[in-house]
């Protein structure tokens, strides 16, 4: 049976699901902020969905230690599938929808969450294990949680705005997609979840995706200015010669002629290394003037005699 490929995303859902929730005002947010995302409310309860087993085993370890009752799991090819029917249960989750999350199942109103620092962490995390997901760092810098309901992705957004996180948000198809794209923003998300050793990872790899990209840049600076030079020299050369095939050298300057002599002996040469062999040696911005001045002048003269 093949294994199922372990990407960056599995990984950081895989470790958050590790972390410990010590307080029941955390577990009560992550369980509320579970159902907003993952749940749907049916005739005979709440029907929740996910596509990571392990955050299906944690939701129903929280709801059984703070609910007080025992999911039957539904498993399927790609999805893991509980269903709340308990009314007491239900009662309490609404409530704590309605309460810590300012939203309900029903209504599309503003989420207006009402939590202390912890649970806004607690509810951050339930997120993005019920939808979210990250782009292989080496490819970009996008990290996603998509939702069903409008309010889920209202209150994603909330969240991440009081820690200065300023996300997007998007429809795609029947999903609102709350998404951030910038390097630094991933990272602090991260860190604000839990994910520890996902962050180390990734900020390993921001940066030798940055040291290669600045490397890139630099030798594609350096190519162009080669490229550039290169050219430079050429349309000298040229117009030099054809100025020497019609005998009109003479009719440069003494020292524009000594100049271009030596450029067209000397066409692979730089503008240092051509100042370098001239008598008296000339500098790089002195052997650049006279190379204009030749150019100009050939122009002049070769659009005189119709060449």
């Amino acid at each position: 049976m093949a294994t199922r490929k372990q990407t960056f995303s599995r990984n950081i859902k895989d470790e958050l699901c590790q972390v410990r929730c010590e307080r029941d005002c955390c577990k009560r947010a992550e369980i509320a902020a579970t159902v907003l995302s993952a749940g749907r409310q049916v005739p005979d309860g709440i029907h929740l969905h996910f596509t990571h087993a392990g955050s299906a085993q944690r939701f129903a370890r929280l709801a059984e230690q703070i609910l007080q009752i025992r999911l039957q799991r539904s498993a399927g090819r790609e999805r893991v599938s509980f269903l709340i029917s308990d009314q007491a249960a239900i009662g309490v989750v609404v409530e704590d929808i309605r309460s810590r999350l300012g939203t309900d199942l029903v209504n599309k109103n503003q989420a207006q969450p009402c939590l202390d620092d912890c649970c806004r962490q607690a509810a951050l995390r339930a997120l993005f294990l019920c939808g979210g997901r990250v782009s292989e760092p080496t490819a970009a810098y996008h990290l996603e949680i998509s939702v069903h309901h409008p309010a889920a992705a209202k209150l994603a957004s909330s969240l991440l705005s009081s820690y200065d996180i300023h996300a997007g948000i998007l429809d795609r198809q029947s999903l609102k997609i709350v998404y951030l794209k910038e390097g630094q923003q991933i990272a602090d998300f991260l860190l604000l979840t839990g994910a520890h050793q996902s962050l180390l990872q990734f900020e390993s790899l921001r940066v030798e995706k940055e040291m290669r990209n600045t490397v890139n840049r630099v030798v594609n600076c350096d190519s162009a200015n080669t490229q550039r030079v290169a050219d430079t020299a050429v349309r000298q050369t040229e117009l030099i010669r054809r100025l020497s095939e019609n005998n009109l050298l003479s009719l440069l300057a003494p020292r524009l002629v000594e100049t271009a002599k030596i450029r067209l002996e000397n066409p692979d040469l730089s503008l240092k290394e051509l100042g370098e062999i001239m008598q008296p040696p000339l500098g790089k911005s002195g052997i650049n003037h006279r190379l204009q001045q030749i150019e100009k002048r050939a122009a002049e003269l070769l659009k005189d005699k119709e060449i």
